[in-house]
């Protein structure tokens, strides 16, 4: 008798053992130790450049209002251009020549244009450039020289911006609109 209640108690031990092991509060496993922030921060939205092939389609003969064909790039923190998701507002200020501050009276602005979701994106979205373009009506009142001034709202608030030189009066010798990069 004495022999069968010490193996009861060897088994009883053993089972508590397993269960206490089996129930442990700490993981199994390898543990997860962030070092610092998730490498993929490092690819997102770092700048914004407007390309230098932006251009401004004069209007038609039938009274139709000129366009600007935006070509905007979102650069990462290697200078590679990435598309993300992101909202877009456009401004049109009068040029001011010879002044440190060259934005004057603001022309024009553009309701945002919200690129967050993928199908929107993917149609604004020039592959082979790695740009996005726009094309936003211009006002016949628009001067002749103004600044395009964009800002990209990242999803995570981040504001990049970037200034266009426009220049819609002809060169000598030369038909149609010009834009310059300033």
């Amino acid at each position: 008798m004495v022999e069968i209640i010490h193996r009861m108690k060897i088994s009883i031990f053993l089972l508590t053992l397993v269960f206490i092991a089996g129930c442990s509060d700490s993981p199994s496993g390898p543990i997860f130790t962030p070092l610092g922030p998730a490498p993929c921060t490092h690819f997102g939205p770092k700048k914004i450049d407007v390309l230098p092939i932006t251009t401004v389609t004069p209007a038609s003969a039938s009274g139709g209002d000129s366009t600007i064909n935006v070509y905007v790039c979102l650069l990462d923190e290697f200078d590679s251009q990435i598309k993300s998701p992101a909202t877009f507002r456009f401004e049109l200020f009068q040029h001011i020549q010879h002044s440190v501050n060259r934005k004057g009276k603001r022309l024009s602005v553009w309701p945002d244009i919200d690129l967050m979701d993928p199908a929107e994106n993917n149609n604004l979205w020039q592959d082979f450039l790695r740009a996005y373009l726009f094309n936003l009506p211009l006002q016949k009142t628009a001067a002749d020289n103004c600044i395009l001034h964009v800002t990209c709202i990242c999803p995570a608030g981040k504001r990049l911006t970037a200034d266009f030189l426009i220049r819609s009066t002809p060169a000598p010798g030369a038909n149609g609109s010009k834009a310059t990069k300033r």
